[in-house]
C-alpha cells in the first residue's frame, strides 16, 4: 500500500557523533531503500556503495561537500549527487547549520531483484539551479533529470525534479514494473493515495510500491516541485 512519510515524526536514531538517521520506506519497498540523514555542523558519514547497488543523495536542506573515487565537490541545497557501487565515500557538513539529505540505495543489499547495470562514472554531482529544464507542454510540466538516459545514466533508478504549474493535473495511474517516491520540495501537493486525497508539503514524502494506483496535482497556489524516483528506470505506466 502507498504511504505518506512525514519526516518530522520519522524513527530517528543517532548513527554517530552528529548523525541521526531514519528510514522513509520500509519492507513494502524491494527496488530502493531511502532514508533522511541529518549532520550537524561539521559531522560527517563515510560508507562503500554495496556491489549491485546506486547510491544518491540529496541536500534537501543545508550544504555539504562529498569526496568519492577521488573527486570533490560541494553540494549546496538541491544538490543531486549519484555514486557507482564499490566506490567509498564520505559526505560532510561543513556548513554552520544542520544538513538535511535525502539518501536511497537502489536496489538494497540482498533483495533479490534481477541484476542491471548501474552508474559507472565514480561519482557525479548535478544542482538543480543548473541543470537544463526540459518543458513538456502537453503535460503542463517540466522535468529537471538527474538519473536516467539523459544525465547520469543507469538502469537501476530514474530520478528527476517535477515542476508542475497551476493546473497541471496527473490522473490515476500505475506502474505494473516499478516502484515510485515523490519528496515534496515546494507547495502544497493534493496526492490520492490508496484511494483516499491527502495534501502532502515540503518536508514530506508519498511513496508507492509496485502496482499502487496514484494520482497528483496541486494543491493550492501558482504551483508544486517535487524530487520524483522511478525504480527500475525502465518502467510502464497503465492510465486508469
Amino acid at each position: 500500500m502507498g504511504k505518506v512519510a512525514d519526516f518530522s515524526t520519522l524513527p530517528y536514531k543517532q548513527a554517530a557523533a552528529g548523525v541521526q538517521r531514519a528510514p522513509i520506506t520500509g519492507s513494502e519497498m524491494k527496488q530502493m531503500a531511502a532514508e533522511i540523514i541529518k549532520l550537524a555542523p561539521g559531522a560527517s558519514v563515510s560508507d562503500a556503495v554495496p556491489p549491485g547497488s546506486d547510491q544518491y543523495f540529496y541536500t534537501l536542506t543545508g550544504e555539504a561537500g562529498i569526496a568519492a573515487d577521488g573527486q570533490e565537490h560541494q553540494m549546496a541545497q538541491d544538490s543531486f549527487a549519484a555514486v557507482q557501487e564499490g566506490k567509498r565515500y564520505t559526505v560532510t557538513n561543513a556548513g554552520k547549520s544542520e544538513t538535511t539529505l535525502v539518501a536511497v540505495t537502489a536496489p538494497p543489499p540482498g533483495s533479490g531483484v534481477q541484476p542491471m547495470s548501474g552508474f559507472a562514472g565514480g561519482l557525479a554531482v548535478a544542482n538543480r539551479a543548473t541543470q537544463p529544464v526540459v518543458d513538456i507542454p502537453d503535460q503542463k510540466k517540466q522535468r529537471i533529470y538527474f538519473v536516467g538516459k539523459e544525465t547520469a545514466k543507469s538502469e537501476r533508478a530514474h530520478a528527476m525534479i517535477v515542476v508542475y504549474v497551476r493546473d497541471t493535473v496527473t490522473g490515476m495511474h500505475m506502474h505494473p514494473n516499478a516502484e515510485s517516491m515523490f519528496v515534496l520540495l515546494t507547495g502544497k501537493t493534493k496526492f490520492t493515495v490508496n484511494n483516499e486525497d491527502v495534501v502532502v508539503e515540503r518536508g514530506q514524502a508519498t511513496i508507492f510500491p509496485t502496482g499502487d494506483r496514484h494520482g497528483l496535482r496541486v494543491a493550492e497556489g501558482e504551483g508544486v516541485s517535487f524530487l520524483e524516483f522511478h525504480l527500475p528506470a525502465a518502467f510502464t505506466t497503465v492510465k486508469g
